[in-house]
C-alpha cells in the first residue's frame, strides 16, 4: 500500500516500511489535488493550472495513462465504485462527468444563475448525488439520477468554503469547512445542519476527513497549527492538538494512521489512539504540501470496465518498460471484459431467509449496513436462476445427441421378421418387408430400450425441474411470509413503546393533576389563615 503526498511533485511511500518508493514532476507550480479511486489502482492529478490526468503507480515509475483534454477545469473527483466515471468542475461554474473508457463527456449539468469557480467537487456515499462548491460560497447538490441541480446549500455563517467532502457512508451527510474556521455537517435532505462546530479553529480550515473505522468520527487541520477530532453524533470536539507547523492537508487511513501536511514540505504522521507525538516524519518535500492520501484497500469490484491492459501488462515476466521516465502514454488501454467467474452453485445455506430480507430492504437490524452487500446477493439469486436454465438447456442438448429420437416415429419402429431362428418361413408365403433393411432382433431391442430409458430420464428431469421450481416459489413466499411477520412484530414493539410512553404520560398527567389540587386546597388554607388573623 502506498501514502501519497503532493507539492511541487508527487511522493509516494511504502505503509509497511515508509521508505520513498516513486517520485513522479511534470508541470511546474504547486499541485492542486491528488486522489486515490476506489478500487485503489489509479491516481487523480490536478495540477496548478487545473489540468486533469490519471496515473499509475503500477510500474517501477509513476506513468500517465490518460490526460483529460479539457479546456478550463480546476476541479475533479472520481467515482465512488471503480474508475470508470471521473467528476470535472470548471472555472467558469460547469459540472461535468467525463467516461475515462469512451473518452468523452456522457453528462453535463445546467449551469447555475451566478457562475463561479468550481472549488470542490465530490461524489455521496451511494453515487447518487454529487457536490460541487462554488467560490462564492454556494454548494449546489445534482442529482445523478435526475441530471439536474436538485439543492443549494447556503451557510448563514460564511460566503468562502475552504474544504467540502461527502461522508464515505451516509448518502445524505456532507461536511464543510470555512475560512472562518467554521466546520459544518449539513443534512441535504433537510437541509439541516446535523452539526456545527463554530469557531474550532482561529483561522481558515485547511481539510477535513472521515474515520473509516467509527463513522462518526471526523478530523479537521487548520492554519492556526491545530487538529481538532469531533463526535458528530454527540456533536463534540472530542480532543484537540497544536503543531508546530502551519497545516495545509491530512488524511487517514483503517489503521487509524492520520497524516498531516504542513506549509514547511513536512508530513506528520500520528496514531489517533495516542495524538501526544507524531510517530513519523516525512521529509520528502521542499516545498508546500498540498495534499496527502492513503491508497484505499482492494475492494473486489465486479464491473466489466474494470479490466486495463496496462494493468495486466504490469504482472508480465516479459514487459518491456518504455524509455520515457516521466509521460510515456496519455491514453486508457481498455481489455475485453472479463469472463464471469463468480457463479455459486453450491447448496442454498440456512441463512437463506436473512439474505433473502437483506435482498427485500427489510431487515432493520443494521441501519448503516452496505446496498453493496443487497445488490451481491441479488446478483447471486440470478447467478443461481441462470446457471439452472443452463443445466436444462445443456441436458437436453445431451439429451437430443445421444437419443436417437426423430420427429417420424415410423423410421425408428423395428418389426420383428416372420422367420425363425433356423431361417425357415412358418407358413411358406414370402413376407413384404425388405430383409435388408431390417435390423437383427437384439439391435431393434437395445434401441427401444435406449429410447424407453431416455424417455424415462427425460421425465424424471421435468419432474425434478418442476419440483425444484415448486420449491423455489414456495420458499419464495415463505420468505415473504417470514419478512411481513419480522415487520409486523417490529411495528407492534414500536406501538406497545407508543403506548407505555402514552400511560407513563397519562400518569404524569394525573399526578400533576393531584399536584396542582393540594397546592390550591394549601392555598386557600392559608388565606383563610391570612383572613383570620
Amino acid at each position: 500500500m502506498y501514502f501519497s503526498s503532493i507539492s511541487s511533485r508527487l511522493l509516494l511511500y511504502d505503509t509497511n516500511s515508509w521508505d520513498l518508493k516513486k517520485s513522479y514532476w511534470c508541470y511546474e507550480g504547486i499541485l492542486r489535488d491528488i486522489s486515490w479511486s476506489d478500487d485503489s489502482k489509479y491516481l487523480l492529478q490536478v495540477n496548478s493550472k487545473g489540468v486533469v490526468e490519471i496515473l499509475s503507480p503500477a510500474d517501477h515509475n509513476v506513468r500517465t495513462l490518460q490526460h483529460i483534454p479539457l479546456k478550463d477545469t480546476w476541479s475533479a473527483s472520481f467515482h465512488r465504485d471503480g474508475h470508470r466515471n471521473i467528476a470535472i468542475g470548471t472555472r467558469s461554474g460547469n459540472v461535468m462527468i467525463w467516461d475515462t473508457k469512451n473518452k468523452n463527456i456522457t453528462k453535463t449539468f445546467p449551469t447555475p444563475s451566478q457562475q463561479s469557480c468550481v472549488n470542490f467537487v465530490s461524489y455521496n456515499a451511494k453515487n447518487t448525488s454529487l457536490a460541487a462548491s462554488m467560490q462564492n460560497g454556494d454548494t449546489v447538490i445534482y442529482g445523478l439520477v435526475s441530471n439536474i441541480p436538485v439543492l443549494t446549500v447556503k451557510l448563514a455563517s460564511s460566503k468562502s468554503i475552504s474544504a467540502m467532502k461527502f461522508h464515505h457512508d451516509s448518502r445524505s451527510l456532507l461536511g464543510l469547512a470555512t475560512d472562518e474556521g467554521h466546520v459544518v455537517i449539513r443534512d441535504i435532505t433537510t437541509n439541516k445542519d446535523k452539526a456545527f462546530f463554530e469557531n474550532v479553529h482561529a483561522s481558515p480550515v485547511s481539510d477535513i476527513a472521515y474515520s473509516l473505522i467509527n463513522r462518526d468520527v471526523m478530523i479537521s487541520s487548520g492554519y492556526d497549527k491545530i487538529m481538532n477530532v469531533y463526535d458528530i453524533r454527540l456533536q463534540n470536539v472530542v480532543s484537540t492538538i497544536r503543531t508546530p507547523y502551519t497545516l495545509t492537508s491530512l488524511a487517514i487511513n483503517t489503521d487509524n494512521q492520520v497524516a498531516l501536511g504542513t506549509k514547511n514540505g513536512i508530513v506528520q504522521l500520528y496514531d489517533l489512539r495516542d495524538l501526544t507525538t507524531p510517530h513519523r516524519v516525512l521529509k520528502g518535500h521542499e516545498e508546500e504540501v498540498h495534499k496527502v492520501a492513503f491508497q484505499p484497500i482492494r475492494k473486489k469490484i465486479i464491473s466489466a470496465d474494470i479490466s486495463l491492459r496496462e494493468d495486466t501488462e504490469c504482472h508480465s515476466p516479459h514487459k518491456v518498460t518504455s524509455p520515457i521516465r516521466h509521460r510515456t502514454s496519455d491514453m486508457f488501454f481498455i481489455s475485453d471484459s472479463p469472463p464471469r467467474n463468480n457463479l455459486d452453485v453450491s447448496p442454498p445455506a440456512d441463512n437463506k431467509a436473512d439474505s433473502f430480507l437483506v435482498m427485500m430492504g427489510l431487515d432493520k437490524s443494521n441501519d448503516y449496513e452496505e446496498d453493496g452487500n443487497k445488490s451481491a446477493e441479488l446478483e447471486r439469486k440470478s447467478d443461481r436462476q441462470e446457471l439452472r436454465y443452463l443445466q436444462l438447456d445443456s441436458e437436453k442438448n445431451i439429451s437430443k445427441v445421444s437419443t436417437p429420437v426423430n420427429s417420424r416415429v415410423t423410421e425408428n419402429l423395428v418389426f420383428p421378421s416372420p422367420i425363425l431362428a433356423n431361417g425357415v418361413p412358418d407358413d411358406g408365403r414370402g413376407s413384404n418387408v425388405n430383409l435388408s433393411n431390417q435390423r437383427p432382433v437384439g439391435q431393434s431391442n437395445q434401441a427401444l430400450a435406449l429410447e424407453t430409458k431416455a424417455v424415462e430420464e427425460l421425465k424424471d428431469f421435468v419432474k425434478l425441474t418442476l419440483a425444484d421450481v415448486a420449491d423455489d416459489n414456495r420458499n419464495y413466499f415463505l420468505h415473504i411470509m417470514m419478512a411481513l411477520t419480522k415487520q409486523k412484530l417490529y411495528l407492534e414493539k414500536q406501538l406497545n413503546g407508543i403506548t407505555e410512553q402514552m400511560q407513563c404520560m397519562m400518569h404524569n398527567q394525573n399526578a400533576l393533576v393531584e399536584t396542582n389540587r393540594k397546592l390550591a386546597l394549601e392555598i386557600d388554607q392559608l388565606k383563610a389563615r391570612q383572613s383570620y388573623l
